[in-house]
């Protein structure tokens, strides 16, 4: 039977650490998909990744996801996703949620009086929430998912 939630153990979770920020070129230039002009690699800035992708340092965690239930939203396993608690919970946000004692990353829909977690892979059915008998509670919103490229699979 295939799981309906690809659990995020607990030792995924990480706090933005401010005091460890970097900042890293960032060029100006437009990476064609051909071939690139050497001349083009003018530096336009320092950019900080954590600047970019934290707008409330204090309410941002990031956390490292484990499955392959939301390839359809480009989370990979393994994927570093960074989370936002302040940002409110609407229908068709990726979120970070507590589910009867397990983190897990799905797509919110609110039915009624009941929430659909829903994977972004066919292969994994929705999970429902019953607000009334299932613990839960949402640990923040997926802003920003940082990843490797998917691996090439050659269609056969």
């Amino acid at each position: 039977m295939i799981e309906t939630i690809d659990k995020i153990p607990p030792e995924n979770i990480y706090l933005v650490d401010a005091t460890r920020r970097a900042d890293l070129p960032f060029y100006d230039a437009l990476v064609p998909a051909g071939f690139s002009n050497p001349a083009d690699n003018h530096i336009r800035e320092r950019l900080n990744l954590q600047d970019l992708c934290v707008l409330h340092p204090d309410c941002t965690y990031f956390v490292k996801a484990v499955g392959e239930s939301m390839i359809g939203d480009y989370i990979y396993d393994g994927s570093i996703l960074v989370v936002d608690a302040t940002i409110p919970v609407e229908t068709g946000r990726v979120i970070v949620a507590w589910v009867n004692g397990e983190c897990c990353v799905k797509r919110f829909v609110r039915q009624a009086k009941m929430i659909m977690l829903e994977s972004s892979n066919v292969l994994y059915p929705p999970r429902y929430v019953h607000l009334d008998r299932d613990q839960f509670s949402v640990l923040g919103v997926v802003t920003y998912i940082v990843s490797k490229p998917p691996k090439y699979v050659r269609p056969r």
